[in-house]
């Protein structure tokens, strides 16, 4: 009996490697596309807050901001604080 199973396993050791691999690479798939949809649902969430971080910079150094006036008055140290502050409360 022993002989006979050493006999098929020689035999057929190309085929049940080939099997374990489709049946390992079918099993993976699920987590593949798992792993696909929270990586473009990532991607798109950081996108988002880039888009916003640009909209507040924007506002905050616009004409009319306590960034721009102080810059044109010559004071680059105060300007670049009002911006920070500006940056945390919007």
């Amino acid at each position: 009996m022993e002989s006979t199973l050493k006999n098929y396993l020689k035999k057929y050791k190309s085929g049940l490697i080939y099997s374990f691999i489709v049946g390992c690479i079918m099993g993976s798939i699920p987590l593949i596309y798992e792993y696909k949809e929270k990586f473009e649902i990532q991607k798109s969430i950081q996108e988002e807050l880039r888009i916003k971080f640009q909209k507040k910079e924007k506002l905050c150094k616009a004409e009319d901001s306590d960034y721009k006036k102080f810059l044109s008055l010559g004071f680059p140290k105060t300007a670049i604080e009002k911006f920070n502050i500006c940056m945390k409360e919007k």
